[in-house]
């Protein structure tokens, strides 16, 4: 398992290597590559979402779900607000905590999340990044936008004011949609017909191959000052491989302490190991779309990216070996 994990890893940033090689040629251009996210949002994560559901979530689990659900809708903003406290602590500016904030609590659970999950612990790991997904990307429009716009508003020296209804339109995304969705038509026992599956089976593989191309070409456009190392850097990066990671990994804990033998349904090890790693991943890459779009130092979100991202060519095996020998130990 662990050669296979090591291989795994591999084979992603080769992904990401073709992906810098891509933008190198210039066969993908910046303005080109705004249509990619587009097409793995809005096709290929709701396909694989479709598919999953369909495949690997029976109602059993549905009626399940409510805890690992509850866990992450906890883990999530708890290293939130543990993030507001390390900016403090590290002495982030105040015109930047709120992007310090996202890249210290959010992770990257599309673009390297899903593919990660996919080839660490297969279908059966999927439902459990899909759970992590949810909670990640609804904290992340919510507590992530509203610290991110504030960062645009100290800079431009305004005040901007952020409605509930614009906060749920960006929550109204296909994925989520598509979660919400499939959710019911699993819970009411109501199968989606063969070509419906076969057709989401066939978009759900652009995820992978085109988010991790993706990656490697922002990182390649990101140039020197994208790659450029800096103080708050640090504090991101605990936050990102160890402390979020940290909290996930005990609030699992604690519910498989509390519920052991009750949820027959549920792989608690699994969904443990699957969360864990979905937390100390490289930071959202929607954090540094929006800081540029904002104008909220979008430099700073590039390159706690481009380290983040980097790292995780270690952290990710460390991850895998020590839930490997986790399991190993309860054998």
């Amino acid at each position: 398992m662990i050669l296979q994990a090591v291989e795994t890893i591999v084979s992603i940033f080769l992904m990401i290597g073709a992906g810098l090689f891509i933008a190198w040629r210039k066969w993908i251009t910046p303005d080109g590559a705004k249509a990619v996210p587009r097409i793995i949002i809005n096709i290929a994560v709701p396909a694989m979402i479709v598919y999953f559901f369909s495949t690997d979530i029976s109602r059993t689990m549905i009626f399940s779900s409510w805890l690992p659900l509850l866990i992450v809708f906890i883990a999530v903003p708890a290293a939130f607000f543990i993030g507001k406290l390390a900016a403090v602590v590290f002495g982030v500016p105040k015109e930047r905590r709120g992007v310090f904030n996202a890249l210290f609590s959010f992770s990257n659970s599309v673009f390297i999340g899903f593919p990660v999950a996919y080839a660490l612990f297969g279908d059966a790991g999927m439902p459990f990044a899909v759970f992590y997904y949810f909670a990640n990307t609804t904290y992340f429009w919510t507590l992530g936008y509203y610290g991110i716009r504030k960062d645009a508003d100290r800079l431009a020296g305004k005040k901007t004011k952020i409605t509930a209804g614009e906060v749920l339109k960006k929550l109204l995304i296909p994925p989520i949609i598509t979660i919400l969705i499939m959710f019911a038509l699993v819970f009411l026992d109501i199968k989606l017909p063969g070509f419906v599956l076969q057709t989401a089976k066939h978009l759900s593989a652009l995820t992978t191959p085109m988010s991790l191309i993706f990656m490697g070409s922002m990182i390649f456009w990101s140039g020197k000052e994208g790659v450029a190392y800096e103080r708050d850097l640090t504090p991101v990066i605990i936050g990102r491989f160890l402390i979020a990671p940290a909290v996930c990994f005990l609030a699992c804990s604690a519910a498989m302490t509390l519920f052991n033998g009750k949820f027959a349904a549920l792989d608690m090890d699994l969904m443990r190991s699957v969360f864990t790693v979905q937390t100390g991943l490289p930071v959202m890459t929607t954090t540094a779309i929006l800081a540029d779009l904002y104008g909220a130092g979008s430099q700073f979100a590039t390159r706690s990216y481009f380290w983040t991202t980097l790292l995780s060519l270690v952290t990710i095996p460390a991850f895998t070996l020590v839930f490997h020998f986790l399991r190993l130990s309860t054998v």
